[in-house]
């Protein structure tokens, strides 16, 4: 194989992705483009509002899990095998509801 032809091939091509013009229009468009996210205020806004309504029910779910073992066990005398699949579903649930919220 020859490597100083390869050396310079790939030198050549370094060259040919980023030019002078390549920069000039990313710069561009950045300054250009920054005015827009002014528009994205409304949708800002109502994701918030989801982010909220979901962080809100993972805490509410999770809170009635626990409740709800709490409760079986202290006056139903209830079994930890008995409530542990209410227990880990209201943790899995609450926190998956909760974790999809980190996305908005």
């Amino acid at each position: 194989m020859n490597f100083p032809r390869l050396i310079t091939a790939i030198g050549t091509r370094a060259r040919r992705l980023l030019t002078a013009r390549d920069v000039l229009g990313v710069a561009l468009i950045t300054v250009f483009s920054s005015p827009a996210w002014a528009q994205f205020e409304k949708g800002t806004e109502g994701l918030n509002s989801v982010k909220t309504w979901l962080m809100s029910i993972g805490g509410v779910i999770f809170t009635f899990a626990i409740m709800f073992v709490g409760i079986r066990m202290m006056f139903n005398a209830a079994q930890w095998k008995d409530v542990a699949p209410v227990f880990w579903g209201g943790c899995l649930l609450g926190g998956a509801v909760t974790f999809s919220s980190l996305f908005f």
